[in-house]
C-alpha cells in the first residue's frame, strides 16, 4: 500500500498537481543590475492635490539597514518658494514649490544604499530632477539633471531640452549613483517618419520638425565642408549636450551637421556667425 502511495505522488508531481517541497525550489536570484523604480508617488495623482502641501509618499529602506523609514514632502517650508524633502531627522531643501512626484531606484546595486529621484517644475514644464541618498544617516543631495525621466527597457532615460534650431527635446540614457550621461548626443524625441513627411508635411513646417532654411547654411558631410542650399527643408536627428554640433537630416537622405557658436549667455546661437533666426524661417521657440 505505501508503495502505491508513493507511486501516486510521484505522478501527482509529474503533473504539476502537487508543489515540491520547498527546501528542493531555487531560489530567485537577487537582481545584479540597477533596478527601475519599486516605489512611486505623483503628486498631481492625489485627491485633492490643489490644497495638499505636505505628506508622506511611502516609507523606504533608502540606507538598506533592514528597516525602512517615512519619506515626506514639504510645500513651502518657512514660507520659502521650495520644497522639503524628509528621510527620517534630515531633509533636503529643492529650489521650486512645484513638486511633481518621486520614485526610489537602484541605480548601483553595489552602493549600500538606494537612490531617490525627485522631480519638480521650475516654470512651463522645465523640469528638474534631483538624485537624493542617504550618507551618514541623513540624506544629501547629489546630481541634478534638467529634464524629467523614465525608465524603460531596463535603463535611465531622461528627456532633455534644446533651443538650437528652435525648441524640441532630446533623450539619452544615464548611469550610477552620480546620474553620469553614457553619452554626449541626445536622439531627437520627435523624429518625422517617411510616412510623416508625406502626409503631414504642412504641420511639421508649421511646428518647426522639418525646417526650411532661407540661405546657405553652412555644414559638414561625411567629413568635408559643404553647404546646404536655400529653399532646402531638413529635420533633426540628435544634438549635442554642449548645443555646439546638431545633426540634420537632407532631402537625399544624407545627413549633415550644422555648428553653432553662441556667447557666453547661450544666445544667439551663431551659425558662422549667422544668428539661427536668419538662417531658417520656422523656427519654434517656447516660452
Amino acid at each position: 500500500m505505501k508503495r502505491i502511495v508513493l507511486m501516486l505522488l510521484s505522478c501527482l508531481l509529474l503533473a504539476g498537481c502537487v508543489s515540491a517541497p520547498s527546501a528542493a525550489r531555487a531560489e530567485t536570484p537577487a537582481p545584479t543590475g540597477p533596478q527601475g523604480p519599486f516605489l512611486e508617488y505623483s503628486f498631481y495623482d492625489q485627491p485633492h492635490w490643489q490644497e495638499l502641501t505636505s505628506g508622506v509618499m511611502f516609507e523606504a529602506d533608502l540606507d538598506q539597514d533592514g528597516a525602512a523609514e517615512p519619506i515626506s514632502f514639504t510645500l513651502r517650508p518657512n514660507d520659502e518658494w521650495a520644497t522639503a524633502i524628509a528621510w527620517g531627522e534630515s531633509a533636503v531643501i529643492l529650489e521650486s514649490d512645484e513638486f511633481v512626484g518621486a520614485a526610489v531606484l537602484d541605480l548601483d546595486p553595489a552602493s549600500p544604499f538606494y537612490n531617490l529621484l525627485v522631480m519638480v517644475d521650475y516654470g512651463s514644464d522645465s523640469y528638474g530632477t534631483v538624485e537624493l541618498h542617504p550618507e551618514n544617516g541623513r540624506l544629501v543631495k547629489g546630481t541634478e539633471v534638467f529634464g524629467d525621466w523614465a525608465w524603460e527597457d531596463g535603463a535611465l532615460w531622461f528627456y532633455e531640452r534644446t533651443d538650437f534650431l528652435g525648441t524640441a527635446f532630446g533623450k539619452r540614457t544615464y548611469s550610477g549613483d552620480d546620474l553620469h550621461p553614457d553619452s554626449q548626443w541626445l536622439t531627437m524625441t520627435n523624429i518625422p517618419t517617411a510616412e510623416e513627411l508625406a502626409t503631414e508635411r504642412e504641420d511639421l513646417i508649421e511646428f518647426g520638425v522639418l525646417l526650411h532654411t532661407i540661405r546657405p547654411v553652412p555644414c559638414t558631410v561625411g567629413g568635408q565642408p559643404g553647404l546646404i542650399p536655400a529653399d532646402t527643408y531638413v529635420y533633426r536627428l540628435r544634438f549635442r549636450d554642449d548645443e555646439q554640433l546638431v545633426e540634420v537630416v537632407l532631402p537625399d537622405g544624407a545627413v549633415a551637421q550644422i555648428a553653432c557658436a553662441a556667447d557666453e549667455d547661450g544666445w544667439p546661437c551663431l551659425i558662422d556667425g549667422v544668428d539661427q533666426i536668419d538662417c531658417f524661417d520656422n523656427l519654434f521657440f517656447a516660452d
